[in-house]
């Protein structure tokens, strides 16, 4: 199997040093504009079966022969640059995951050009959306009626620390535009729109890591879609104590605002500013991180109350020098891909990962997981 992964930023970069391990992939090759994070990439994993190239995505003919060369694609990219890739991989006519999910042509353009040149393209495979949305559908099968889906999903350092609480291992400014734009829940049964950072609640897992906050973030994805007639769904961010507070107090100084600012005659966007300053202040660095995950589904099985919960608490890995966010990003993306490129994956069209890996297949991708130490507990509870 050969592969083309676009994007050697974190997440490229593990998902690329996760395939070149399996036996079944021959040849896998990182495409990016960046020689330095190239580099990186080719210095942290020296394997024969790892090719480099310097590639700009939006050079459509060539991304489209990488792709024509290879047995699946992966996007591992900023959502304006996804977009020429997904483009690429309908013109190649060639399988393809996709870390996000939201381009510009929409999913139904999209799944109809798919099924025509009789492809499989998963979008929004990675930890959140991705494997939260599999084992959301996985506990709603066992329902007769599914009233609830809760999902919880947060990387943050092993400790909180000044400032923030908080640390980043991928953009900044991606993280800002997670808190500034309204998240889709089902309140009542129906769709609706709520600012992000409300819904604070408090959250305990268990120990070292005790308790933490979360609250509303636009992470359901294509569970809207996939899970219907629930009362309640939704999706929320985990963080230490106190991190809200201090996000929302740059939002009410008017830090993270877009409108250019004249200072001293040059216009400085707030939002840029503040999102430079920081990035170096709570980059990880060499601090080790921790990813934790809960997925609640409630409803009634046989006229009884019945509820399971999904969790995980996955850690930084010394050995490989890996964070547990890209192990728990890059890994679930790693293995649809090459289940997809080895022809286990029937269906044609745009395919949500929680509908891609039902049944066996779901199974088998679990255990592939679980192969790489990502550990997820089953918890299940009944009532009247």
């Amino acid at each position: 199997m050969k592969v083309v992964v676009f994007g050697s930023g974190l997440m490229g970069s593990a998902i690329a040093r996760d395939l070149v391990k399996s036996k079944d992939v021959e040849q896998v090759t990182v495409c990016d504009v960046d020689r330095h994070r190239l580099n990186t990439l080719t210095q942290a994993e020296r394997s024969t079966k790892l090719a480099v190239k310097i590639h700009d995505v939006r050079q459509q003919s060539e991304t489209a022969k990488l792709l024509k060369r290879s047995d699946v694609g992966i996007g591992a990219l900023p959502h304006g640059l996804s977009e020429y890739a997904i483009e690429s991989t309908l013109h190649a006519g060639v399988n393809f995951v996709d870390l996000i999910f939201g381009w510009r042509f929409g999913q139904g353009a999209v799944h109809a050009a798919a099924k025509k040149k009789g492809i499989t393209i998963i979008p929004a495979c990675g930890l959140a959306p991705g494997l939260s949305n599999i084992l959301a559908l996985a506990g709603a099968e066992q329902m007769d009626r599914v009233d609830e889906v809760h999902l919880k999903v947060g990387g943050i350092p092993e400790r909180p620390q000044p400032p923030l609480n908080y640390r980043i291992v991928f953009s900044f400014e991606a993280v800002l535009e997670e808190y500034l734009r309204k998240a889709r829940i089902v309140k009542n049964g129906r769709i609706t729109e709520v600012p992000a950072l409300t819904g604070l609640e408090t959250i305990t897992f268990p120990s070292p890591v005790g308790k933490c906050e979360c609250f509303y973030t636009d992470g359901l994805s294509t569970l809207i879609q996939t899970i219907k007639g629930v009362k309640e769904m939704d999706e929320k961010t985990i963080r230490w104590p106190g991190h809200v507070d201090q996000i929302r107090t740059l939002i009410e100084c008017g830090l993270l605002e877009t409108k250019p600012l004249k200072i001293d005659g040059k216009p400085i966007v707030p939002r840029k500013f503040v999102a430079k300053v920081l990035s170096d202040r709570i980059s990880l660095g060499k601090e080790k991180d921790l990813t934790l995950l809960r997925v609640d589904v409630a409803g009634r099985k046989k006229g009884r109350r019945h509820q399971i919960r999904y969790e995980m608490i996955d850690h930084y890995d010394p050995r490989r020098k890996l964070t547990s966010m890209a192990r728990t990003t890059a890994f679930p993306c790693s293995i649809a891909a090459q289940m997809l490129g080895a022809g286990e994956i029937p269906l044609k069209g745009l395919v949500p990962p929680e509908i891609a890996f039902k049944g066996e297949l779901r199974i088998k991708f679990l255990l592939y997981l679980e192969e790489r130490r990502m550990k997820i507990t089953t918890r299940k509870s009944w009532g009247e």
